[in-house]
């Protein structure tokens, strides 16, 4: 009776422990595949050749394509001659859309320009992406 109940115990903790590791990994899985995800349309753009002085503006649109809400955390421009905005909208459900909104002044500039903007996210694969934009100011 002794050597079948050490048999069952040898057996039954090492499957037990098995069970709840596969338990935990799988929970961790499912937690991944629910996660917010945000995706831009395009995360890098091209004014081309522009007049020195004008100023301009460009939205890049993104979505939320995880299971879970998704919240912009922060929006950070790389420099002050680099506008940023968003409206008041700072969470996104699944599926839905929304976009940042950059604008450039190009007074008092001249050449190739290029600029970035940092978006921070509660997505757990992405939680930063960076924005960019470039353009060729021309002197009038």
């Amino acid at each position: 009776m002794k050597t079948i109940i050490k048999t069952l115990i040898s057996v039954s903790v090492p499957l037990l422990f098995s069970i709840l590791l596969i338990s935990i990994f799988a929970d961790q899985t499912l937690a991944k595949e629910k996660a917010s995800k945000i995706t831009f349309q395009e995360t890098k753009h091209d004014f081309g050749k522009v007049k020195q002085g004008v100023t301009l503006t460009f939205a890049f649109k993104f979505k939320n394509d995880g299971e879970e809400n998704l919240a912009i955390q922060k929006v950070h421009a790389s420099c002050g001659c680099t506008g940023v905005t968003m409206g008041d909208k700072k969470e996104f459900e699944e599926g839905e859309e929304g976009e940042i909104k950059v604008t450039f002044n190009t007074g008092g500039r001249s050449g190739v320009q290029s600029k970035t903007v940092m978006v921070q996210s509660n997505d757990t694969e992405n939680p930063t992406v960076v924005l960019s934009f470039t353009c060729d100011i021309i002197s009038q």
